[in-house]
């Protein structure tokens, strides 16, 4: 068992693996992403993999460039692969309720929209030629003339026949009427009543003639008339095609295929059919530009490769398109051409990429997601109407074929959770690429480092970079890590650095960005999150908190905390105090009665009940009650890193023996006294000296830390500094009795085969006190024993 006390060398950067350049202008440019080369080769098997549910998800924490890294990698695959075909929506004519989709190679789909604007122009322009025309008129009046004349004769023979029966016909707006007449006089009805009976039989059977005569006429007017329509349809289909068939041949000589010749040819029909429905040309040319528009719902023209989407707003209808509607007058209205399409439209062929929180915020989205992929199909409906929340009737659309892999981007708790609460997920996404948030800090990996920064100051038109601050930034890097031996991948902040220390530069007016700059930009950096720890330090100033940084104390010794304020975190002292009594034997921890610690904390507080158990009580029972408390400590208390100072401070309760309140403690520990290493220590450490600096430095104050959390240790200048002066210290432990030693100034005293401690050292005193305390115990209950004897012995007397 040896205390050590760390030296200044073991707290630097090693400076050897920082090469010896004279600034970023000596250094070229390297790959962008450095360290990935595993999750590179999963990214990868994951593109060219393309059985169905192999799709990906990226994992790593936030801030290391996932999303990056997946658009850079899926990009530059995307460019091997061939650009998929355009897709428009047209009119369906045979139901004008539903959208039916069209597919054109890459780029054609664009051409198509603008010849068929065209078309609509020229047809336009070429059907109000035809119809004014000379030639069109003068045939359509020869038709016209005939049917006229044929209606005449028809109309003619009819009258002349009911003549010659007796009746007169007219014909007006509301039909044919006739009646009987004498002389060429129509018979008033009191006439009629006149005649003889022989008389009246004759118009009576006359009539009945009458009325087939009429009945005959009426359907041979029918038969002219349907006659008639379709000579006027015959000439305006043979004039239209002759007039428009040069615009058609065109289109249908420019685009071969299958999708679009079917297309054209219901366009030509239904040309024909409204042009001799149509009452207005104006209303004609209104009609052909909404019927015969194409809605390009994804134009691929310009495209290299196949298509890569990162969608940042995974709504609903972002994600998936929507059908839109107008009002008129009360009413919805909708049609083909106000289909709008979502990312997944525009990404098929290719990759699609997404925030997986994002998805997960926003309603239905997954589960919409879940289905098209499983489906195979996108088809377009709205919310509403997609999960039965709308009965209005709605536009149908044409299902489009969905070849996509999806890119997925999230933490590892996203993941897990998808993992394990949806059985589906495990089916739609098979690949797993994991990005590493730190690397090993050493030649190679600095190297490709710093040849970031130097690229990336060069791509930004930022000032060169000189070797004091491209250490000062490697140290950054370290300290972001929370490892001496590892670079921090979270490249973004560094970025951060690099833009703020080249603020300070152009200020100052230099030509490098040197460690003063660097330095700064931390400072300042810190300087506008700090607030709320200066609150701390005025109130530990003020004595509102109470810690004190000198003297002796029995059962009470300063732990360490960590506060985070989501962007800021910090180290914060607090008092820990124990406090024995006899009565109930066993540890009373405050924290966890009071509901105010987690089970984390919990269990380290059993296991320091174990340690102590198996150290003080093998001869006789731990006979004596402890309470533990964060003093001044009113949220939730959650590790274990403060139970080798809980240890101490019951340790110096039980033997009375003050432990050294200069001194703070972090580690934790298990049931065999080891000393185990614990997260947040440079900020823990950081924070004591802030205290200490603050109530005032005195040389004899410091940390003890696990020995394992050396290398934890990316400390600021100023504590260095005072370490190199010998004005702080920091002591590492392997052994809670190192710890004990270092506190007390006595020895801790080692267990002998008889299970006892050497006289005089503190372990001594604590058998020795939880001796007495059994001993008074036991004494209790004889008195107890003999009290209760006594008094049944009275009671047999009687």
């Amino acid at each position: 068992m040896a205390l050590k006390e760390v030296k200044i060398e073991e707290l630097l950067i090693d400076k050897t693996i920082i090469p010896n350049i004279d600034s970023t202008s000596d250094v070229a440019k390297t790959r962008s992403f450095i360290g990935r080369e595993k999750a590179i080769s999963s990214l990868l098997f994951g593109l060219e993999m393309e059985r169905e549910g192999y799709n990906i998800f990226v994992v790593g924490p936030s801030g290391i460039g996932r999303k990056t890294f997946a658009k850079h990698f899926v990009t530059e695959y995307s460019q091997k692969k061939p650009v998929p075909p355009d897709v428009a929506y047209v009119m369906d004519f045979e139901n004008p309720s539903k959208a039916r989709a069209i597919f054109l190679p890459a780029g054609k789909g664009m051409d198509f929209k603008k010849d068929m604007e065209k078309l609509v122009d020229n047809l336009s322009e070429r059907i109000s030629k035809v119809f004014e025309g000379e030639e069109y008129k003068s045939r359509r009046k020869e038709i016209d003339d005939e049917f006229q004349v044929e209606q005449e004769r028809y109309t003619n023979d009819l009258i002349e026949k009911a003549k010659n029966l007796g009746f007169l016909i007219k014909i007006t707006a509301t039909g044919i009427n006739y009646y009987p007449i004498k002389n060429g006089k129509v018979l008033s009805e009191g006439e009629y009543e006149q005649l003889s009976d022989e008389e009246k039989a004759k118009y009576k059977e006359n009539s009945k003639k009458v009325e087939l005569l009429v009945d005959a006429m009426l359907e041979n007017l029918r038969k002219l008339e349907t006659n008639y329509k379709e000579r006027i349809k015959d000439l305006n289909r043979y004039a239209l095609l002759f007039a428009t068939e040069e615009f058609f041949s065109a289109i249908e000589d420019k685009y071969t295929f299958s999708d679009v010749k079917e297309f054209i040819h219901k366009v030509k029909e239904d040309v024909i059919q409204k042009v001799g429905s149509a009452k207005k040309l104006q209303d004609l040319e209104l009609y052909f530009k909404r019927a015969y528009s194409i809605n390009l719902i994804v134009d691929n023209s310009g495209a290299n490769g196949a298509p890569v989407l990162f969608e940042d707003t995974p709504t609903y209808h972002n994600l998936f398109g929507k059908i839109e509607y107008l009002e008129r007058e009360g009413m919805l209205y909708t049609d083909f051409s106000m289909i709008r399409p979502g990312s997944i439209h525009k990404a098929n062929g290719g990759y699609l990429i997404i925030d997986a929180t994002e998805l997960l915020v926003h309603s239905f989205v997954w589960d919409r997601l879940k289905k098209m992929l499983f489906s195979k199909q996108i088809v377009v409906e709205n919310l509403d109407t997609a999960y039965g929340y709308s009965t209005i009737a709605s536009l149908k659309t044409d299902p489009i074929p969905l070849k996509l892999k999806v890119v997925l981007v999230g933490t590892p708790e996203v993941y897990e959770i998808l993992h394990e609460y949806d059985p589906d997920f495990e089916k739609l996404f098979k690949v797993k690429v994991e990005l590493d948030w730190e690397l090993d800090a050493n030649v190679n990996n600095v190297n490709d480092i710093i040849s970031f920064i130097a690229g990336y100051s060069k791509e930004e038109d930022l000032l060169p970079i000189r070797k004091d601050a491209l250490e000062r930034i490697v140290w950054y890097s370290t300290r972001l890590s929370g490892d001496r031996t590892k670079l921090s991948m979270r490249l973004g902040a560094v970025i951060d650095l690099l833009e703020e220390s080249n603020f300070f530069a152009d200020k100052r007016d230099a030509k490098f960005i040197e460690a003063i700059d660097v330095s700064k930009a931390l400072y300042e950096r810190e300087e506008r999150m700090k607030l709320i720890v200066e609150k701390y330090d005025e109130m530990f100033r003020k004595g509102d908190l109470f810690i004190d940084v000198s003297g002796k104390v029995v059962g009470q010794v300063n732990g360490l905390t960590v506060v985070n304020f989501g962007d800021y975190e910090f180290g914060l002292p607090v008092r820990i105090t124990a406090k024995t009594y006899l009565g109930s034997p066993g540890i009373l921890d405050i924290q966890r009665e009071a509901d105010l610690s987690g089970q984390i904390h919990s269990k380290a507080v059993m296991i320091l009940t174990g340690y102590l158990g198996s150290k003080y009580a093998r001869k006789i029972p731990f006979s004596i009650g402890v309470s533990i408390s964060f003093e001044q400590v009113y949220g939730y208390v959650e590790g274990d890193s403060a139970s080798m100072a809980e240890v101490l401070a019951i340790v110096s309760a039980i033997s009375r023996i003050p432990l050294k309140q200069g001194i703070a403690v972090t580690g934790s520990i298990n049931q065999h006294g080891h000393v185990q290493p614990v997260g947040g220590v440079t900020e823990k450490v950081e924070g004591f000296f802030r205290l200490c600096k603050v109530k005032g430095l005195t040389g004899e104050q410091g940390v003890v830390i696990p020995r394992s959390n050396v290398r934890n240790l990316i400390l600021r200048d100023e504590i260095t500094d005072a370490i190199q002066q010998g004005m702080f210290h920091i002591w590492t432990v392997d052994e809670v009795d190192e710890a004990i030693e270092l506190m007390t100034d006595r020895k801790a005293g080692k267990m002998n085969d008889d299970y006892n401690y050497p006289r005089g050292s503190v372990n001594y005193h604590v058998a020795q006190a939880l001796k007495h305390a059994h001993e008074l115990a036991e004494g209790r209950e004889k008195s107890k024993r003999q009290k209760k004897q006594r008094k049944e012995n009275k009671l047999l007397d009687l």
